[in-house]
């Protein structure tokens, strides 16, 4: 094999590679876009620690050929909605050059930061994870079963807002007849519900 033969060999073999590269990064970068769900209100889920997050780059290959991948150190995102995150760490990249333009997606696999706790008398007691924004009272306690057969109709939130502790009685049959829904009192990180035994 001639030197310009072999030359000639290693350029196809590298152009193969970086096709193969760039399908790669295509199928990863839709198949994240594709399990990530739409947004259920304008209100973002918050990270907390705890949770488990995929994050993945889709970067520009460079003039040659190559692609850095990042090594950032501790970056904090807890607290932070999702697009919060992906715009902390893709400005991370691109103020040390690692990236010109990088495009991050952050995805929630496990949710174990952001839970709720029912107890008393409902069909499954226990603690549940808080995967959207604004779950209500009654979205907690369908996921505990509902009330069960002997619980009240009057249950307790307790919990911690603005630094200050609340604690909220609510009339289940109000939850059910008001139209604003203003008494589906929404359910944040740590919050306790407790549903009595009826006296009936």
């Amino acid at each position: 094999m001639t030197p310009q033969h072999g030359a000639g060999s290693h350029r196809v073999g590298l152009l193969v590679l970086l096709a193969v590269f760039s399908l790669l990064c295509m199928f990863f970068s839709t198949t994240a876009d594709a399990q990530t769900p739409a947004p259920a209100s304008a209100a973002e889920y918050r990270l907390a620690a705890g949770d488990a997050v995929r994050i993945t780059l889709e970067a520009r290959i460079s003039e040659r050929g190559l692609v850095s991948y990042p090594q950032l150190g501790n970056i904090k995102i807890s607290g932070l909605s999702m697009s919060a995150a992906e715009a902390l760490v893709a400005e991370s990249l691109k103020s040390r050059s690692f990236v010109r333009a990088p495009q991050v997606s952050v995805l929630v696999t496990q949710v174990r930061g952001n839970q709720a706790s029912v107890l008393g008398q409902v069909n499954r007691p226990g603690r549940y994870p808080i995967e959207v924004a604004d779950l209500r009272l009654s979205d907690l306690l369908a996921m505990a079963g509902g009330i069960a057969a002997n619980g009240a109709d009057t249950v307790v939130l307790a919990g911690t807002r603005g630094g200050q502790r609340i604690r909220e009685e609510v009339d289940l049959s109000n939850v059910f007849r008001s139209a604003t829904g203003d008494d589906d009192l929404m359910v944040l990180n740590g919050d306790v519900v407790y549903v009595r035994e009826s006296q009936f």
